[in-house]
């Protein structure tokens, strides 16, 4: 028993709650009351990724609430990325770990109903990135740099066969947030880099690697290599402004 639980350790048994993890609710916004209550066992780790929800009928008879507010509470859950839901024997509603894709298909639900525009994408990216990159210089390791300079020689690679360079671009951007070492700041920065990743791909053809771009990309990985966090900072700034000044030029040539 742990945390007010009954753990059966066989694989795909549900978690057993026992009688004070759950409280029967009454209120006019049921599903909200079972959702507060679940989120917190959730949040207090009495739920662990991995276990699964008591059945339907159970929850109903804990709650004292009826089938639908619990099917209400469950997709709510499942919405926000707390639960998912497996068909078959075995299924039924699992605990998961969110994960950075939550926070991109909030972004990209706004983007498609108008609430920013794509440009702004690459402004909140000029916004954060070189701040990412001075982090970078002061606490990247030799892995970060490995990793660095590997997306560097991909990126050369690829411009020599001529192939699509944009995902090896986003890539050398990914790993230079990673290498901040930043939970937060790699999810904010990945999920602007998918949003803008799949942007690219529904208007047409993204913007390119270029051997200046390369270089640029170089000199930023030298900067954090040598811990030199300022150098770091504006050469990150500068390269953005130069894809910022590149994408302007797209929006312009899509809207025309």
């Amino acid at each position: 028993m742990v945390y007010g639980l009954t753990l059966d350790m066989r694989d795909g048994d549900s978690v057993k709650p026992e009688d004070d993890l759950f409280r029967s609710v009454r209120t006019r916004r049921v599903s909200e009351q079972i959702v507060q209550q679940l989120q917190a066992a959730i949040f207090a780790g009495k739920l662990k990724p991995g276990d699964r929800l008591p059945p339907e009928r159970e929850l109903v008879e804990r709650f004292q609430a009826s089938r639908a507010s619990v099917r209400e509470a469950t997709r709510t859950l499942e919405i926000a990325g707390l639960i998912a839901v497996r068909p078959g024997a075995g299924g039924g509603a699992h605990v998961t770990s969110p994960d950075f894709g939550l926070v991109a298909n909030a972004l990209r639900t706004m983007l498609r109903a108008g609430r920013f525009e794509l440009s702004e994408l690459y402004q909140a990216r000029l916004l954060l990135e070189p701040g990412v990159a001075e982090i970078a210089a002061r606490v990247a390791d030799a892995e970060d740099i490995a990793l660095l300079r590997a997306s560097l020689q991909e990126g050369r690679d690829l411009l020599v066969r001529k192939a699509q360079t944009s995902p090896a671009s986003y890539n050398f951007h990914f790993l230079l947030a990673k290498a901040a070492k930043s939970s937060l700041l790699l999810m904010l920065i990945s999920s602007l880099l998918d949003l803008v990743h799949k942007s690219d791909q529904t208007a047409g053809p993204g913007p390119h690697l270029s051997p200046a771009i390369v270089q640029a990309h170089e000199a930023i990985v030298d900067a954090i290599e040598r811990r030199d966090a300022e150098a770091a900072r504006r050469l990150t700034a500068d390269h953005l402004l130069q894809v910022l000044h590149q994408a302007s030029k797209r929006f312009e040539k899509l809207a025309s």
